[in-house]
């Protein structure tokens, strides 16, 4: 199986990885993989339908018609609003060259202070966890048992589950 990822991070490649092995019930050495950097055309931080967005624009950004590529995958972190309150959230798009059809998934969120939001969207959620909060791994906030990699790994395993009903 061939997939091209839009991203260069190691926890996405990875995360993304471990969902199609464990999708469709192969090891990892029977994928291959390609990656690259591609741009998202939101901003930095984006927020609700901007997110979503971004995932669809660099999966787009990737789709080369002439290359022998399975699944075309592509991750946007991003903050979703909701009853008020704010979650940052993993939400991977998935094109499916035999079908010709995007399938999207999204990780479980995790809350963040709303009174820090106007701080957020002048700096970032990273730069706000950095400077702000001290975190400086994804690690410290969630634990071991949910990083970066595992988030984008549920995300994308919702992406492909989503291929079943669509």
């Amino acid at each position: 199986m061939r997939i091209k990822i839009a991203s260069n991070s190691v926890d996405k490649i990875n995360g993304i990885k471990h969902a199609i092995a464990r999708c469709f019930a192969i090891q990892d050495a029977e994928l291959e993989v390609f990656h690259q950097q591609t741009d998202s055309g939101v901003p930095d931080q984006p927020f609700d339908e901007e997110t979503y967005l971004g995932a669809l624009n660099r999966v787009n950004n990737l789709i080369n018609p002439e290359e022998n590529i399975d699944f075309y995958v592509s991750c946007e972190a991003g903050i979703e609003t909701f009853l008020g309150k704010y979650f940052n959230v993993q939400v991977v798009c998935i094109y499916d060259t035999n079908s010709q059809k995007y399938f999207f998934g999204k990780s479980a969120g995790w809350q963040i202070p709303s009174e820090d939001m106007e701080i957020i969207k002048k700096i970032n959620l990273d730069s706000y966890l950095r400077s702000c909060k001290g975190i400086t791994n994804i690690k410290q906030l969630l634990g071991n048992d949910n990083s970066r990699e595992y988030m984008v790994d549920q995300a994308t395993y919702m992406a492909l589950a989503s291929r079943n009903l669509c």
